[in-house]
């Protein structure tokens, strides 16, 4: 019975969502596009993470200030809090990672205890949901995305990826310490190895990215080293399924330099901050591995959204200050 329900998922998630169908074997090296991507502004920001950042509405971005806190940046790169009344603000409580849901955005919060945050348009705290079991003081939640009456999490801490119900906050956790989740490689910064103190390569962590593809049938998840593997959302979310079976439809997707960030476009475009080399990177359904720019401040980029027609916006820090680069594409 579970084989036929496999076969009839798999022949489902491959008939309607033809993008992502045929994985590679062989992946086509990463070149120069034929036309080139062009920064638009360069501008310091006052009090942004590098590790968050979603599209709002507009040219307007949302990412999460030193102390988790939701920050607006406007067209004119201008930062504000969100929302702006302090005593609705103070009822959010330090995040990790954001998402866009239709209208609203979600949160991933740590303390004062592990849960989710549902946020409206402008800000206000619609709902938290306490997280229920399956996190330990080593989890560490990294991103965020939510489709239907699930949401899916990385744990960089505790190597997994974590499924949660929205109805209850039940968390289950799939392929702990898998190969897919676990950093295997050194990360790789200007083209140099990352080292720790004691002079040993470091991986740059465990799984740390994820997005989901407009249709919410793939999940896309890696660790900053790459590569970037895809799993069928509902191998994770239908009980029927078993761990053998999972790990079955683990696809390791694009093989990648070490990577800032990484966000996939409502036309279900990657594009990726690449750090290794200085980079922006796309990816998309023609399966043509895109070097869309080169410049040397991308070295230290973080998170990057598709904030407009034509347009990415990505953070990174320049002499120790965060920046956002709005980057028009061609």
């Amino acid at each position: 019975m579970k084989s036929w329900l496999l076969h009839s998922v798999s022949a489902v998630l491959l008939g309607t969502s033809c993008l992502f169908a045929v994985p590679a074997y062989a992946d086509h090296p990463w070149k120069d596009a034929p036309q080139t991507a062009k920064i638009t502004t360069d501008v310091q920001l006052e009090n942004v993470r590098l590790t968050a950042l979603t599209r709002h509405n507009a040219l307007s971005l949302l990412g999460l200030d030193v102390d988790g806190r939701p920050v607006l940046v406007d067209s004119a790169n201008q930062e504000h809090p969100f929302p702006e009344d302090d005593t609705e603000r103070a009822k959010i409580p330090p995040l990790s990672a954001l998402t866009k849901q239709d209208t609203t955005f979600w949160g991933l919060a740590a303390s004062p205890e592990a849960a989710l945050v549902q946020l409206s348009s402008g800000g206000k705290l619609l709902q938290t949901i306490p997280l229920q079991g399956t996190h330990t003081a080593d989890s560490r939640f990294t991103a965020i995305q939510v489709d239907g009456n699930y949401a899916y999490l990385t744990d960089e801490g505790q190597a997994a990826l974590v499924v949660v119900a929205l109805k209850n906050g039940k968390a289950q956790r799939f392929l702990p310490y898998d190969p897919s989740v676990t950093g295997r490689r050194p990360l790789k910064r200007n083209d140099q190895i990352t080292n720790g103190p004691d002079n040993h390569p470091l991986t740059g962590g465990n799984v740390r990215f994820l997005a989901l593809d407009t249709k919410g049938q793939w999940l896309f998840y890696m660790p900053a080293c790459g590569p970037l593997y895809r799993i069928g959302s509902a191998l994770l979310t239908d009980p029927a399924f078993t761990p053998v079976e999972q790990l079955d439809g683990i696809v390791e997707w694009r093989d990648t330099p070490s990577l800032g960030g990484l966000t996939l476009s409502p036309d279900n475009i990657f594009y990726m901050s690449d750090i290794t080399d200085g980079a922006l990177l796309k990816f998309g359904s023609d399966r043509n591995p895109l070097i869309l720019l080169r410049d040397k401040r991308l070295l230290d980029a973080g998170a990057l959204a598709v904030s407009g027609d034509h347009e990415v916006s990505v953070l990174t820090s320049e002499d120790g200050k965060p920046h956002i680069l709005r980057i028009a594409l061609p």
